[in-house]
């Protein structure tokens, strides 16, 4: 296969991993990796935002420079990535075979926004009967969870700034868990735990000390330095929301 078409498919496969959510060493393997199969040494450095590969072949040194202005979590693009680069690994296939199951994985069917709501609720329910919630508190919360989904939603259709959706999303726990202790007399504080567990950044976190404890310095600290920035937007977005909330009930 001809190098450039080689680094193309490496940079994909790459770019599809990152913006999945994988950790920063996993990318660069399987870079190196599918290179090398193909008889073509390389060198990948990632960041959590982007992607510098360089090869040095027949046609002398060609470099690739791949910006990823956003990440989210797909396990199963993940997955199937990794069993693409192990089957390149074993056949090396030709371009157009790679290239093809390539843009079927970026091409693969989403959850819909009511699975992705539904899911949020269902969440939201669990973890508060684990904290020791009543039923109806986990009822509420169901509630919340659904808002939150469709709040992810509607930031995601506009690819706004990230960290706007999380303090929106704890804003509107900080209310509607306001509201419902008013209307139903439950734990307010539960009914918010329970929903903004659909917020906090777990998958950033274990990426972050995946990556530090790999060596990936730059990387590592990004990613937790994100995760920080985000638990930040959790705590402000229900903190102002429910000290809107009192203000609301006092200028009443």
């Amino acid at each position: 296969m001809e190098q450039d078409k080689v680094l193309d498919i490496a940079v994909r496969a790459g770019s599809l991993l990152l913006r999945s959510g994988a950790e920063t060493y996993r990318v660069e393997e399987t870079i190196v990796r599918i290179c090398r199969s193909y008889r073509l040494s390389c060198d990948a450095f990632v960041l959590p935002t982007g992607i510098f590969v360089s090869a040095e072949g027949e046609k002398g040194a060609l470099t690739i420079v791949r910006r990823i202005p956003y990440r989210t979590v797909d396990l199963t693009s993940i997955s199937r990535i990794n069993a693409l680069s192990r089957k390149i690994q074993n056949e090396r296939p030709e371009y157009e075979q790679v290239l093809a199951e390539l843009d079927a994985i970026a091409n693969i069917k989403r959850y819909s926004n009511i699975t992705i709501a539904m899911a949020y609720a269902l969440t939201a329910f669990v973890y508060v009967l684990i904290f020791g919630g009543t039923l109806m508190e986990s009822l509420a919360a169901v509630i919340v969870g659904i808002v939150l989904g469709l709040l992810r939603f509607f930031f995601r259709q506009g690819s706004s700034f990230p960290f706007i959706e999380y303090f929106a999303g704890a804003f509107a726990s900080g209310i509607l868990g306001s509201l419902f202790a008013l209307l139903l007399e439950v734990n307010p504080y539960l009914v918010i735990i329970g929903a903004l567990t659909n917020l906090v950044p777990g998958v950033a976190l274990a990426s972050g000390i995946r990556d530090l404890l790999h060596g990936d310095i730059v990387s590592g600290i990004s990613r937790l330095g994100e995760a920080l920035m985000t638990v930040f937007s959790i705590a402000a977005g229900t903190g102002i929301g429910i000290a809107t909330w009192h203000l609301m009930g006092v200028m009443a």
